[in-house]
């Protein structure tokens, strides 16, 4: 796709990704968990010509049991669901390294990309809860990337296991496929033993493009490694700046080209009518938040700081609160944290502040206005080193997101920041991504 283009994924929640949506009354929350739902916004990003869809997962039960706001579908069953409803879009599905078996993941993924023909992603994640699900530890945290890097030379050899012309179908012959052009993995290692091969050719785009959301050092130098698409939590222009900036420069030191790499903050736009009406809707949706779930969030996002005995309309005292420099370097906290702490004490938020803000976007940029402020946003932040694109976070899947669809996404195709249509082709293609070559 051309650089002067930015690239749109959206982040599939579908009762909205603003905590507590599913009160609204156009949440169609009654209509979780089947096809209808996803299927309709899956159409309706399709036809404002958005890259992708990107599912989440959630491996454990939120204690509070209030919100079915996080994402409840299986991602890989629902995307090779929508594969047959959908034409051009691509389906970007979550799967944990530390949890699934190669060769079933591999398996999987090949086979959802040749349902799809070629629009099939994988969000590669470490996993940091879940466990007690999977009949196995979690890794200590210092140890999941390094194992993560073992878990994909695992799965692109199964991938690479057949050549792109194994398959003759040769009738009169009695061939179907050639066994000199299809090798095992034979992989090996303290952690995995895979002999191969996969049961079923090389698929359309030779690998699914590769997604990654890790922010730590670690997750920087993996995304640098094998990341295709980065959706990542950068909610202001510097810190959206200094990831890029980073990230690219990591990429060339692992030898690969800048453009390698597409790199999409998440962005929740509030359309309204001018920013007065846009800030009503965002109130209107804070509005619908239970406090204690509230709590429990704010409690999360601050790493288990000690908020007993504060009121709604108390700051944090500092000393409750890790130092954020210390606490990301020792991957004791997420990279969201320095956020939350900044705001807790050099913008001194009272605890309903911060509640809001965590439970709003969990640390995403928002921003609320007009559709042409919203498109403005974009433009600067595209323009100014900071993205390649943006995963749209909608905060409902209603006339939020329609807003979105048919105000923003218009006036960025005016302005040419947008395509006006899919190419012909796979994910891939309509990325800008090359197809590995079969090692």
């Amino acid at each position: 796709m051309p650089a002067s283009q930015m690239s749109l994924l959206l982040f599939l929640s579908p009762v909205g990704y603003q905590t507590s949506a599913w009160r609204h009354p156009q949440s169609r929350s009654e209509e979780l968990y089947g096809l209808d739902l996803p299927a309709d916004i899956a159409r309706r990003a399709e036809a404002a010509k958005l890259h992708a869809l990107f599912l989440a997962d959630w491996l454990s039960f939120e204690e509070t049991g209030r919100n079915p706001d996080l994402n409840g579908y299986e991602p890989f069953t629902t995307i090779a669901a929508l594969s047959a409803v959908t034409k051009h879009i691509g389906l970007i599905g979550t799967a944990a390294t530390s949890f699934w078996p190669p060769y079933l993941l591999a398996r999987q993924l090949a086979q959802i990309d040749w349902l799809s023909k070629g629009r099939a992603g994988w969000n590669i994640v470490t996993a940091t809860t879940g466990q007690e699900n999977f009949n196995c530890d979690l890794p200590p945290r210092n140890e999941r990337y390094a194992r993560a890097y073992d878990y994909m030379a695992a799965m692109t050899g199964l991938w690479d296991g057949w050549q792109d012309d194994a398959v003759l179908n040769d009738r009169a012959g009695g061939v179907w496929a050639d066994n000199a052009r299809i090798r095992a993995t034979n992989h090996q290692s303290a952690h995995l033993k895979i002999e191969g091969p996969l049961m079923l050719p090389r698929s359309p785009q030779g690998w699914p493009v590769l997604a990654q959301a890790g922010a730590s050092e670690a997750g920087r130098d993996f995304a640098a490694h094998y990341g295709e698409v980065v959706f990542t939590v950068t909610p202001r222009l510097g810190i959206a700046q200094e990831f890029y900036s980073d990230l690219k420069s990591r990429v060339e030191k692992a030898g690969r080209p800048r453009s390698a790499l597409r790199v999409h903050p998440g962005l929740m736009p509030i359309v309204g009518d001018d920013a007065k009406d846009a800030a009503r809707i965002q109130n209107e949706l804070l509005d619908y938040t239970d406090e204690q779930t509230g709590l429990a969030r704010l409690r999360q996002g601050l790493e288990g700081a000690d908020l007993s005995g504060l009121d709604w309309n108390d700051t944090i005292p500092p000393e409750r609160l890790k130092d954020p420099a210390l606490a990301v370097m020792s991957q004791e906290a997420t990279t969201r944290y320095p956020y939350y702490h900044h705001l807790a004490v050099e913008q001194k938020y009272t605890l309903r502040q911060m509640m809001r803000e965590v439970m709003r976007a969990a640390g995403h940029a928002v921003i609320a206005g007009s559709a042409e402020e919203i498109a403005d946003h974009m433009q600067h932040w595209f323009e100014n080193g900071a993205a390649d694109g943006f995963a749209l976070l909608p905060p409902t899947c209603g006339e939020a997101l329609d807003r979105i669809l048919t105000e923003v996404v218009p006036i960025l195709q005016e302005r040419g920041l947008f395509r006006r249509d899919y190419s012909e082709g796979t994910l891939r293609d309509n990325l800008g991504l090359p197809r590995p070559p079969a090692r």
